[in-house]
């Protein structure tokens, strides 16, 4: 079982552009029920994805959307490198068909950080909901 502001992850989900991924970290932001487009769910998450290079990692950060998770923001061992999530897509997963485990978690300071910047996505319109993995 997993919790909100854990990293778990994956081993295989359909990705935002619709093509089967394998193998990817998220961050839970929340680990309650409820129903989306009709469907039901029981966890969402949002994926982290690491810097490639510094050029990367300024790029990716311009972006409202992605923030920075330090090597400092999670349990000690989880990442070697500081990598980020994309706050501005929220994975809908129903955690009996998913195929996952539970890696570490985010500190609490983090958590809150990242929680806050979803809201501010989603009342700007900017929170793309997927939903291909329910």
């Amino acid at each position: 079982m997993c919790k909100m502001g854990d990293i778990i992850v994956v081993n295989s989900y359909i990705g935002d552009d619709g093509e089967k991924v394998s193998r990817h970290s998220f961050v839970v932001l929340s680990d309650e029920g409820g129903t989306i487009a009709g469907l039901d769910y029981t966890m969402v998450a949002s994926v982290i994805s690491s810097f490639q290079s510094e050029e990367h990692r300024k790029k990716v950060l311009k972006r409202e959307g992605n923030m920075e998770l330090p090597i400092d923001s999670k349990k000690p061992d989880d990442f070697k490198y500081s990598s980020y999530v994309k706050a501005d897509k929220a994975f809908y997963f129903n955690k009996k068909k998913l195929d996952y485990y539970v890696l570490g978690y985010l500190n609490n300071e983090y958590f809150d950080e990242l929680l806050k910047l979803v809201l501010i996505l989603a009342k700007k319109g900017k929170l793309k909901q997927i939903v291909e993995n329910l």
